[in-house]
């Protein structure tokens, strides 16, 4: 069961000032600072006249405006006599409640039970976060004080069941957090029965050896477990937490635990993940709730709430989360509590299954983790659009295969053929290759400045010749084509992803020497590794469709014509067989892919990232290595990586 903590200043839904034609004024602080407080009226009492009756219901609401204002300052200013604690009873039924608005309606007025004065009943609907509204009727009296009539307040007049020194509370209770689970059912994510480990600093004799023996046997970090020990307020007889053991893999270990000096282990659940690095930007993390959070997620949340800090884990919060059980309980001086007044049902949390595999997850983790540059790898399902693994370096960085726009290079070659082929090129059509064009004044060169002379068009693919592209793409693509064929294949679509993820960027070019750098991936052009995934999976499955992360969230593809994206494949076979991505080839396997040396500047310093596109079987993937330089030497070994670790899940 959770603390609650409301934050003020608190905001009321109905404030008041009525006036029945009784010809009495509210106190002037109360003037144009008030609403009204809806009233209504039944016969008189015997007792009371109809003067008496309107005056009483409108002593009661000014009061139960104030209130609903949660101004306790005015509201004291129509109670008799200053009642002792007035303010801070308010302020502890609105801090219990953590009550945002609340709002009134006046009722029945009739004599008071001691027949001094009237008693105005009224509903009160407590607006109670996260579960609804918290409706209960009350009474308020009030007495003829001279010319007014002013409330004859005591704590009861807050509750009906209030009595002296109780108070109200809303309590919540979290369920157990959904699990984040890969497409298969496996856990990402998920609350598991541990054995928490903890030491009761007055019970240890040897502290040094108590923690070698602790890293030994069941590898809790011994400097992590001695700073929580020295920790400063840590008292003798604490029980201290240093680690956790799957309950699982305590038996093995419960013994030689059980038997060092100082030690107890208790039962426990915690977030369990995979071992990091395990996609862990997309994933996330749990932790305890930041300022920011708190003020991002509102109410029923509070400051000892633990929640999503990243990832899925932050973006899926209320889905895996839900909303917590609560109950409006009276607590008496002694803290217990004396009567449940209210209770709210919760919103059960959500299991999330998202598209990752973990094996094929498990091979791109491998293949990254011997990068030693900023790196980004994304896998696709071909068939679905479905990202099955995503991984970033550093880990600490940004989500760079998500969140990262890069100039694509050559990889956008991709769309520049498929722009040429629409126009009528054929992959054998003679081209010219030369070692420098210039177009609208702008030089263009191959890498290493090479030249190959007349060659075929799929050739030109093949060796990824600038000289080739710059100049057709130019010369044959009407205003517009170009990026007509990049908005088929995604450019300019805002990714429907539960995580932050960038629009790949085709701006139009202004002149020639633009569209040129455009066709080869240069100029304004920017993409993502997740983006330039798709790419290669739209030719792979004949359309380009927007990725998806959650099961079930496949996009309907954009269609390729079918002439075009067969020849799109017989190009990128071609890169790999003897072209630009050689190494990218393994044995036995049919890889297709298209390499990428994208220039880019930063200040007076010239460099290249390394990229590599491509598909195998059913996958469809993107490597990017920032600053690595030459794809073909760089980016394409690591997708022979991933191809072979592939191949090898069976």
């Amino acid at each position: 069961m959770r603390a609650h903590r409301v934050l003020l200043p608190l905001v009321a839904l109905v404030a008041s000032s009525c006036a029945l034609g009784s010809g009495i004024e509210p106190p002037a602080a109360a003037t144009g600072s008030t609403t009204t407080v809806p009233v209504t009226t039944t016969t008189a009492a015997p007792s009371l006249t109809e003067a008496d009756r309107a005056a009483a219901a409108e002593a009661a609401a000014d009061y139960l405006g104030a209130w609903a204002a949660f101004d306790w300052d005015l509201a004291s200013q129509f109670a008799f006599g200053f009642p002792p604690g007035f303010a801070a009873a308010h302020q502890a039924w609105a801090t219990g409640l953590g009550a945002p608005a609340v709002a009134f309606t006046v009722g029945d007025v009739g004599p008071a039970d001691d027949g001094a004065g009237a008693l105005v009943g009224y509903s009160a609907a407590v607006q109670v976060p996260g579960a609804g509204t918290w409706e209960y009727q009350g009474s308020v009296p009030v007495l003829r004080a001279g010319a007014r009539w002013l409330v004859d307040w005591s704590p009861r007049v807050l509750h009906p069941s209030l009595e002296e020194g109780d108070t109200l509370r809303l309590t919540r209770t979290w369920s157990t957090r959904g699990a984040l689970l890969a497409i298969d059912g496996r856990p990402l994510a998920a609350e598991e029965e541990v054995q928490v480990v903890g030491v009761v600093p007055g019970e240890v004799v040897d502290l040094d050896g108590l923690l070698a023996a602790l890293q030994e046997v069941a590898g809790i970090d011994a400097e992590e477990a001695a700073a929580e020990i020295e920790r400063p307020g840590v008292q003798p007889d604490w029980f201290v937490p240093v680690g956790s053991i799957p309950a699982a893999d305590y038996p093995g270990m419960a013994q030689e635990l059980e038997a060092l000096t100082g030690v107890q282990v208790r039962d426990g659940t915690e977030r369990r993940y995979r071992p990091s690095p395990f996609a862990d930007h997309v994933v996330g993390s749990t932790g305890p709730i930041t300022a920011e959070l708190l003020a991002a997620l509102g109410l029923p949340y509070s400051a000892t709430d633990v929640v999503g800090r990243s990832g899925l884990e932050r973006a899926l919060e209320t889905r895996l989360a839900g909303t917590p059980y609560q109950e409006v309980q009276r607590v008496n001086r002694y803290g217990r509590v004396v009567e449940v007044l209210a209770s709210f049902e919760a919103v059960d949390p959500q299991d999330v299954t998202t598209t990752l595999d973990l094996d094929v997850q498990e091979v791109v983790e491998a293949v990254i983790a011997g990068v030693a540059e900023p790196a980004a790898i994304v896998l696709l399902d071909v068939a679905t659009g479905g990202i099955r693994a995503v991984a970033s370096r550093p880990v600490e960085g940004f989500d760079r295969a998500l969140g990262g726009l890069y100039p694509p290079g050559s990889t956008f070659k991709v769309i520049s053929a498929a722009a040429l082929l629409s126009k009528g090129v054929t992959p054998l059509q003679a081209v010219d290759c030369p070692e420098e064009v210039l177009v609208g004044g702008r030089r263009f060169t191959n890498a290493g400045e090479e030249a190959r002379g007349q060659i075929a068009f799929a050739d030109a693919f093949a060796y990824s010749c600038n000289t080739t592209f710059a100049p057709l793409t130019a010369a044959m693509l009407e205003e517009g084509e170009l990026a007509e064929t990049a908005a088929a294949f995604g450019f300019g679509v805002v990714p429907d992803l539960p995580l932050a993820a960038t629009t790949a960027v085709f701006p139009e070019p202004i002149d020639d020497a633009e569209e040129a750098a455009a066709a080869i991936g240069q100029g304004r052009v920017l993409a993502s590794p997740l983006h330039m995934a798709t790419v290669a999976a739209a030719v792979a499955g004949g359309g380009w469709r927007r990725p998806s992360l959650l099961e079930g969230e496949s996009a309907e593809p954009l269609p390729l014509d079918p002439q075009v994206q067969a020849a799109l494949a017989d190009l990128m076979l071609r890169v790999v067989a003897y072209g630009t991505g050689t190494a990218a080839a393994v044995e036995d396997e049919e890889v297709r892919g298209k390499t990428g040396t994208a220039e880019y500047a930063v200040g007076d310093d010239i460099g290249n990232h390394a990229w590599f596109i491509g598909y195998w079987e059913g996958y469809a993937f993107a490597v990017l290595v920032e600053g690595g330089g030459s794809g073909g030497r760089v980016a394409a070994p690591l997708a022979a990586q991933l191809v072979e670790g592939l191949a090898g899940l069976g």
